[in-house]
């Protein structure tokens, strides 16, 4: 199997992070076509929410970071050209796209793979790309996540704050955080399948999990109006273990 054919697979494991399943908040990026600016989709995975949107007859950009991946999507979806475009772009600085031209943005689990200069970054590109009024619709990790309580995430996330409060840093050697806390459960087999998944496919040493209240005041303070913040459950996360807060879930509008 090919290299852009093992990734496809892998984007689309069944298990697998966000890619297969549909976006808790995606009737917020529904609504916020507005039949003329197109939608945008950060990090479309197996394009499974763009299809919707098209479905739904919006106008779709979709994006990925990697080129062979995206010429599968288009061989996959060329019946759909009209409606669904392929963009290479990675958050934060490479994304080839025009200034206030988008009605709403959709980004799934892709900021906790950013560091704190990244994330404040990538806010600032959202809101470069979104019309006035436009919304960004967005999913991240927490560090509420249930799998990690044992190893006391939230107090290592807290001790960040206390020592950097304006900051969104991520925790580091996040495999290693991995083994500390899969060694407090009894996962089945395909949870460890899941782990060996995880070090294989990630792109960086960290993880960033967020605090709602300190994501939506970076946001803020970038210039949007923060129309919902909250967590939620996320069973499709390749975890042994999975809570009600594990994901972080925000609809933020550009003022």
């Amino acid at each position: 199997m090919s290299q852009p054919d093992k990734l496809y697979h892998k984007m689309a494991h069944p298990a697998g992070v966000a890619f297969s399943v549909t976006n808790p908040l995606i009737d917020h990026w529904l609504s916020s076509w507005n039949t003329t600016n197109p939608l945008l989709d950060i990090g479309c995975g197996n394009c499974h929410n763009s299809l919707i949107a098209v479905n739904s007859g919006a106008r779709v950009y979709a994006t990925e970071i990697d080129e062979g991946s995206l010429q599968l999507l288009q061989q996959e979806h060329h019946d759909k050209a009209n409606q669904l475009s392929f963009h290479q772009a990675k958050l934060p600085d490479d994304i080839p796209l025009p200034d206030n031209y988008f009605s709403g943005i959709l980004c799934s689990e892709v900021f906790h793979f950013l560091n704190h200069e990244e994330t404040l970054a990538s806010i600032h590109q959202l809101r470069r790309l979104l019309i006035p009024g436009g919304k960004v619709v967005l999913t991240c990790a927490c560090e509420e996540s249930q799998a990690f309580k044992p190893v006391n995430l939230k107090g290592i996330k807290e001790s960040q704050r206390q020592k950097h409060p304006d900051r969104l840093d991520p925790v580091d050697d996040f495999l290693n955080l991995i083994d500390q806390a899969i060694s407090h459960f009894e996962p089945d087999h395909e949870a460890w399948e899941l782990r060996d998944l995880a070090r294989s496919i990630m792109p960086r040493s960290f993880f960033n999990f967020f605090n709602p209240g300190q994501l939506a005041c970076a946001f803020s303070d970038a210039g949007f109006r923060i129309d919902l913040i909250t967590t939620g459950p996320a069973l499709y996360y390749p975890v042994w273990e999975h809570g009600d807060h594990d994901q972080v879930r925000l609809v933020a509008g550009k003022r």
